[in-house]
């Protein structure tokens, strides 16, 4: 039902302007006994070459987009950037409360200073005690060869041999102790590592140079794990994603050229190049996604709305330069000549724009005369002179 009401409005639209523009038969009468006009360029409407294209509505996105999300809990302190500012890679965007972070970061570090004091002494510790179990060691075998030659009595050599066995038995608590005191370092130093590594995680930086695209939250604001914080983009690479229907899609391959125009950018054509397709439809809709790396430009952000054209050849239709159509509103029209050169207004449908034409469905023929530099002037019923 909205589609016919839609026809219907558009009908009385249109005849509404008509009426308008034609005006009563006095007004015309005296429209057409004014002066000729002669200013004005006129071409008759042949059929012409151009290019056969696919056309799909598609969305401008970075290449490179980050949402930069909470790593631990904390409160919002401070926001150093706003949305829209250029920011480097590693520059810092934004602070939480880091008091208890860094109060277990500070805690940590001590503990591992205390392991590493610790390690230092037991290594002086084993020092000592290798030397003492050598010094043993070597009394004990000289007192092996004066017991063999009767030199020593028993007792002597009893407390030589409790001596060398004392060394080594401390030799080996000594290196155990070592090994306990440095397996504390290792855990130490970890734990001081995790500790500072989750401090700085109040302290949100840039991944990479790009421009701040939206800010989520603001100073004060408690957040977890996973809130999202800040969105950053890379500004230097954009791309445009496009669906299409598989069927239409056919015979467009990685590489291929197309030619993208965006609603922000009118008039404008950018060259871009197909560098993604999906290898398969989706189920529903029997569409797919197609990517075209644009080239690059100041005026590119994510989110621009406009279409992309595939070339797949050449076909015949009837084209006008686009400053001879008239727009007002959801209507196009152009000045066309009758038989007596005078202009009459004629609706026109409108097809495919390739560079400054655009093909024309409707309302005209070939053969037709059509004014091409109206120039936003009321012409209609005034008689034409120009060559």
């Amino acid at each position: 039902m909205r589609s016919v009401g839609a026809r219907y409005a558009l009908i009385i639209a249109a005849a509404a302007w008509l009426l308008a523009l034609s005006g009563c038969s006095s007004e015309k009468q005296s429209a057409e006994q004014a002066a000729p006009v002669r200013d004005v360029k006129v071409e008759t409407l042949r059929v012409e070459t151009v290019p056969d294209e696919v056309e799909a509505p598609g969305t401008v996105e970075s290449i490179a987009s980050a949402q930069l999300a909470a790593r631990t809990m904390g409160t919002v302190t401070q926001i150093f950037v706003r949305e829209g500012d250029a920011v480097k890679r590693g520059q810092e965007l934004m602070r939480l409360d880091d008091r208890e972070l860094s109060a277990r970061s500070q805690a940590a570090q001590s503990a591992y200073q205390e392991a590493t004091a610790a390690t230092e002494e037991a290594s002086r510790g084993l020092a000592a005690a290798q030397a003492q179990a050598d010094v043993a060691r070597k009394t004990y075998e000289r007192y092996v060869y004066l017991k063999q030659q009767n030199a020593v009595s028993p007792q002597e050599f009893d407390e030589v041999e409790a001596r060398q066995r004392a060394a080594e038995a401390n030799l080996a608590a000594t290196k155990a102790r070592q090994q306990q005191v440095g397996a504390m370092k290792a855990r130490a130093a970890s734990e001081a590592q995790a500790a500072g590594t989750v401090a700085g995680y109040a302290r949100v930086a840039a991944p990479f140079d790009g421009v701040v695209v939206r800010r989520q939250v603001e100073p004060g604001s408690m957040v977890m794990p996973g809130t999202p914080l800040i969105v950053v983009e890379d500004h230097s690479k954009y791309r445009m994603e496009v669906t299409l229907d598989a069927a239409r899609a056919a015979g467009i391959v990685r590489g291929a050229s197309a030619r993208v125009r965006l609603d922000s950018m009118p008039g404008r054509d950018l060259s871009g190049k197909v560098v993604e397709i999906e290898a398969g439809a989706e189920s529903a809709s029997q569409t797919l996604r197609i990517k075209i790396d644009l080239p690059g430009d100041a005026a590119l952000r994510s989110g621009l709305f406009g279409r992309a054209w595939f070339p797949r050849g050449e076909r015949k239709a009837l084209a006008l330069p686009r400053t001879a159509i008239i727009e007002r509103g959801q209507l196009r029209g152009v000045y066309a000549l009758d038989k007596d050169r005078i202009a009459r207004l004629r609706l026109v449908t409108l097809g495919a724009e390739a560079g400054d034409h655009v093909e024309i469905l409707s309302g005209l023929s070939e053969g037709d005369t059509v004014l091409l530099d109206p120039a936003g002037r009321e012409l209609d019923g005034r008689k034409v002179m120009a060559q």
